[in-house]
């Protein structure tokens, strides 16, 4: 069966909602969004030189960019089925952009707030309208929220790969672990979980605990 972008989304939304009783995933992705987007504008200069944000002249582009990192985190748990902490932050800057440029087999694109993208509940639904106002109406705004997400991803990336978490001479256990003796799941990759301390987010809702008990500070919740 060729793979469906249009139902990917809406049936991750509804077994999500029914597991985390009624929450929905864009709601518990916000507090992730605003601490990417706070840790990031508080490197000053960026971890990356030119990677600074994009925000622009509108007062509620930082607004704009939190709804498109909560939107990219929403996403990635729908089509990879990981847990928030357990994403890849390799992908995650440019997971939005290839959500709106991905079609199905008829060639067709993803139309928000249409039957393959539903538009998310909750208190922050608002923030999605109108990010998704500003997709449609207003191209170069959007390319700089678009821009502006991947450098908040990229820089918190490099941040992971320097281990700012990890205690002194555990990494041969941790990867032991992940390449070698972990269930279901082997490999290695930098995790949103690894950067929760630096984010301020805690606990952090993993699949296994295992894969983090080399790291200092990281406060795991095995998810249902």
């Amino acid at each position: 069966m060729a793979f469906d972008p249009h139902a990917v989304l809406p049936r991750f939304a509804d077994e999500y909602r029914a597991a985390h009783d009624g929450s929905d995933p864009y709601t518990d992705a916000w507090p992730w969004a605003e601490a990417v987007v706070r840790w990031h504008q508080d490197q000053d200069p960026p971890v990356l030189p030119g990677r600074g944000f994009l925000l622009g002249d509108d007062p509620q582009a930082r607004d704009h960019l939190v709804a498109a990192v909560a939107e990219s985190l929403r996403i990635a748990m729908g089509w990879s089925g990981a847990t928030i902490g357990d994403l890849d932050l390799d992908g995650l800057g440019a997971e939005l952009r290839n959500w709106i440029e991905d079609e199905d087999e008829d060639g067709a694109t993803l139309t928000p707030g249409g039957t393959g993208w539903p538009a998310p509940t909750g208190p922050y639904a608002d923030r999605w309208h109108a990010l998704m106002h500003v997709l449609v109406s207003a191209p170069e705004q959007w390319a700089q929220v678009r821009r502006s997400v991947y450098r908040a991803f990229a820089c918190l990336l490099w941040h992971a790969r320097n281990a700012p978490h990890l205690a002194d001479g555990s990494y041969n256990t941790v990867q032991d672990y992940r390449l070698r003796q972990a269930p279901g799941r082997r490999g290695d990759y930098r995790s949103l979980a690894e950067v929760a301390p630096s984010l301020g987010m805690s606990p952090v809702p993993v699949r296994d605990p295992r894969w983090y008990e080399g790291y200092l500070l990281v406060t795991t919740a095995e998810a249902g």
